[in-house]
């Protein structure tokens, strides 16, 4: 996945907590999202008819090979499927490259950033200079503010708009 953030920082927001929130929806998506890149993926080739792509928005299959072999006209879905008469099962043995995400960061999504891009502020400006201390056994692990703060999770709110951007299971 790429490490440019989902959208530009918005005035007022902090960096840190900003990154961490793309982060943090690009791992649960399971993918970039956005902005659109054309990239080439190497991926394991699954056997079956079926091939599930990195992303739930593609917009152009360049060029798909199959075990070496180059498939002419791709049969491709925009929401991350190739089909093929039969995909090898070799690991890395799909090559594809294509163009996928969205152009600019879909404005659902964007509320979502911007919220938890505010917890995270909001979290490290609450408890500046407060570590947390953890003890188990022989082991102590002190955990400081700016850490804790990275670390806010999705609400069951925004994994409920997160969700129509997450890949499906693999068929």
């Amino acid at each position: 996945m790429t490490d440019m953030p989902l959208a530009d920082l918005p005035a007022g927001a902090d960096e840190s907590s900003w990154l961490a929130a793309c982060a943090a929806v690009r791992r649960y998506c399971g993918w970039h999202i956005a902005p659109s890149v054309t990239e080439t993926l190497t991926l394991d080739g699954p056997g079956g008819t079926l091939l599930r792509l990195p992303s739930a928005y593609v917009t152009a299959v360049t060029s798909v090979a199959n075990g070496g072999t180059a498939i002419d006209d791709p049969d491709w879905s925009a929401h991350g499927m190739i089909r093929a008469r039969c995909w090898t099962e070799k690991f890395r043995g799909v090559v594809v490259e294509l163009t996928h995400g969205y152009d600019q960061c879909p404005e659902d999504l964007l509320d979502v950033l911007v919220h938890m891009a505010a917890q995270g502020q909001a979290a490290a400006s609450a408890g500046a200079g407060i570590a947390t201390s953890l003890t188990s056994g022989p082991f102590t692990m002190q955990v400081s503010a700016a850490a804790q703060a990275g670390a806010v999770g999705l609400s069951g709110q925004h994994r409920g708009v997160l969700n129509k951007y997450r890949l499906g299971p693999t068929p």
